[in-house]
């Protein structure tokens, strides 16, 4: 008789056991997928914004500083993140941000929905000089070369 009790008290313990598990699957395990996505979109899109704005700072105050030279500094891009160009037209630095395909988007209007990619542009107080620079990314972790000609020339290379 006890021996019935122990594999019955089993039987409803393995069945409990599965019907959590089934509950986690159903119920937890997308709100995790969900929350990681967005945490991981706020996150690319902090820390590339961050990077971009250092960027653009350090540009702009060897710019707006008298002589020439080089400057290096360290520069990091989230994986999903890349730099187009530096417009010398609208003194920017033009970057993109991919996001996951989670829903809801991101209610930002220099969003494409359709594609998951947010453009961005941190803007550049060089006053006259000129700027070039070269497409980074997607991702990158190292250093940036800053370089500024007699001419007043701004270039921003790998």
């Amino acid at each position: 008789m006890i021996r019935n009790i122990r594999a019955q008290i089993a039987v409803e313990y393995l069945i409990f056991i599965a019907i959590f598990l089934l509950f986690f699957q159903a119920i937890l395990l997308p709100s995790t997928t969900f929350t990681e996505n967005v945490v991981t979109d706020v996150f690319n899109l902090t820390q590339t914004k961050e990077n971009i704005d250092l960027l653009a700072n350090n540009i702009t105050s060897f710019s707006n500083s008298s002589g020439f030279g080089k400057r290096t500094m360290y520069f990091y891009l989230p994986a999903s993140a890349r730099i187009l160009d530096c417009n010398n037209e609208t003194k920017v630095i033009n970057f993109q941000v991919l996001i996951s395909n989670q829903n809801p988007k991101p209610a930002l209007s220099s969003c494409n929905h359709q594609e998951n990619i947010c453009t961005f542009e941190s803007k550049l107080y060089i006053g006259d000089a000129d700027i070039t620079c070269e497409s980074i990314g997607p991702g990158y972790s190292g250093d940036i070369v800053i370089e500024k000609t007699e001419l007043g020339v701004i270039n921003v290379t790998t």
